[in-house]
């Protein structure tokens, strides 16, 4: 299995392999490690989640040189003042590697180690060995897929990083690598697929004739 053979629909971040099986996504995955927004209006949620999708895919368009400025919405301009103040202070493609998810919020100490070991192992799997952004890849070994925001591979120790582009312009870089991350995402892995399995056996259950 290589990340060509990825089925992913962007309109519903669902992710499919060629035979229609649907494989769960990192997010889904560790949803009991992130923090909890039920409280939260569906509006100010929507409105979060869209601003979310809205500089992921400035960064995207950014980096791979085709984004239009005339086209980007005014508030983007913060996030894009940070990223570009990030590339010439870091300068991460000539320093790899590193693991970077961009986040448009700060970092979480909880759920975002847990969500760079998933995507480390999707990187280890399918043998990433190029500058890959924004590319949605399978773990088949484990069934479950995602798509990591800036893969830089190379030489060292673990460099797994949250990008957070702030809408001043400024941007914070957190290292996030922890070794009992990834034993954590396993945990959620296994509950997640026992608790699915344990929903469709009692929708058989109760439609059993």
């Amino acid at each position: 299995m290589t990340v060509l053979d990825l089925i992913f629909d962007p309109e519903k971040h669902r992710y499919f392999l060629p035979d229609g099986e649907r494989l769960f996504s990192v997010s889904e995955i560790k949803a009991p490690a992130s923090p909890d927004f039920s409280m939260v209006s569906p509006e100010i949620m929507l409105a979060a989640q869209n601003w979310g999708h809205a500089v992921h895919k400035m960064v995207e368009l950014y980096l791979s040189e085709t984004l239009d400025l005339s086209t980007l919405d005014d508030p983007l301009f913060g996030p894009l003042e940070a990223l570009e103040r990030w590339l010439s202070e870091v300068k991460p493609f000539r320093s790899g590697p590193a693991l970077i998810d961009v986040k448009s919020r700060p970092y979480d100490r909880v759920a975002d180690p847990v969500q760079i070991a998933a995507y480390n192992q999707l990187v280890i799997e399918n043998e990433i060995t190029e500058i890959t952004i924004e590319q949605p890849m399978a773990s088949i070994k484990h069934r479950y897929a995602g798509t990591p925001d800036i893969i830089i591979p190379g030489e060292g120790p673990p460099n797994w990083r949250i990008l957070y582009l702030g809408r001043d312009g400024k941007y914070t870089y957190t290292p996030c690598y922890d070794p009992n991350a990834w034993p954590i995402f396993g945990r959620l892995l296994t509950d997640f697929h026992r608790k699915r399995e344990t929903e469709q056996l009692l929708h058989s259950w109760r439609n059993r004739k």
